[in-house]
């Protein structure tokens, strides 16, 4: 699937709540720096690698490579897994951690996993039940004769929500300057880093998100540009 269902709603809708927490500067001014003596943090959020396959790795994660079984040995075991669909919509499979420890950055991460329509319809019309989300969106768990051949699928990006606020003066600093930023409704900014495979969305007094991919799929997973927004030079 070129299009999980969890990159659509996050463009737009994944900027929330949080407007009381501390913005992400200060977390990150008290963090201990390379001066301390102590070994350089590992698996922060901006430490993006990019690799010559036009593959990369992020947070201990290898997108364009892992399997979700491969995704589940770094997490660990309270990733839970789920079909996540609207009604009438096929749907896509997704795995969530929260909280998820990104080096001293805690929040929560959604990994998304390319799997065929016709596997997922499959899965879909063996379950039985589901739990409703925000956004008219509903969890299906899988049965346990599916998970075996749901650990093989390939992730296909994933996103990643601080637990503290992230502006757009963050994003820069820690990424450099964007290829793009888009104006999104509300107030909010959408900045592209296609040779991360990154798209970061801020908004004034709420928290942000970072939606990560192979490089070379940027254009395919996160090139659109989100309803009501607008370029601008970055």
């Amino acid at each position: 699937m070129k299009h999980p269902i969890w990159w659509a709603l996050g463009a737009g809708v994944a900027v929330v709540v949080a407007a009381f927490v501390p913005p992400l500067w200060q977390t990150l001014q008290r963090a201990p720096g390379p001066a301390s003596g102590a070994a350089a943090e590992q698996g922060l959020p901006w430490q993006v690698q990019p690799l010559p396959d036009g593959s990369a790795r992020v947070m201990g994660i290898h997108l364009g490579v892992d399997t979700l079984a491969q995704a589940q040995a770094r997490v660990g075991d309270n990733l839970q897994l789920a079909l996540v669909a609207r009604l009438g919509e096929v749907g896509a499979l997704e795995a969530l951690a929260e909280p998820f420890a990104a080096g001293f950055v805690s929040g929560r991460l959604v990994l998304a996993f390319d799997v065929p329509p016709a596997t997922l319809a499959r899965w879909r019309a063996a379950v039985s039940g589901s739990t409703p989300m925000d956004g008219g969106v509903r969890r299906f768990s899988l049965r346990a004769a599916d998970l075996a051949e749901a650990r093989a699928m390939p992730l296909a990006g994933l996103s990643f929500v601080p637990g503290v606020r992230l502006s757009e003066d963050d994003v820069r600093q820690r990424f450099g300057p964007p290829a793009s930023v888009q104006a999104l409704d509300g107030g909010g900014q959408l900045l592209r880093y296609p040779a991360l495979g990154l798209a970061a969305t801020v908004a004034p007094g709420q928290r942000g998100l970072l939606q990560y991919v192979a490089p070379r799929d940027m254009a395919a997973r996160l090139g659109a540009v989100p309803v009501g927004a607008t370029t601008r030079a970055p």
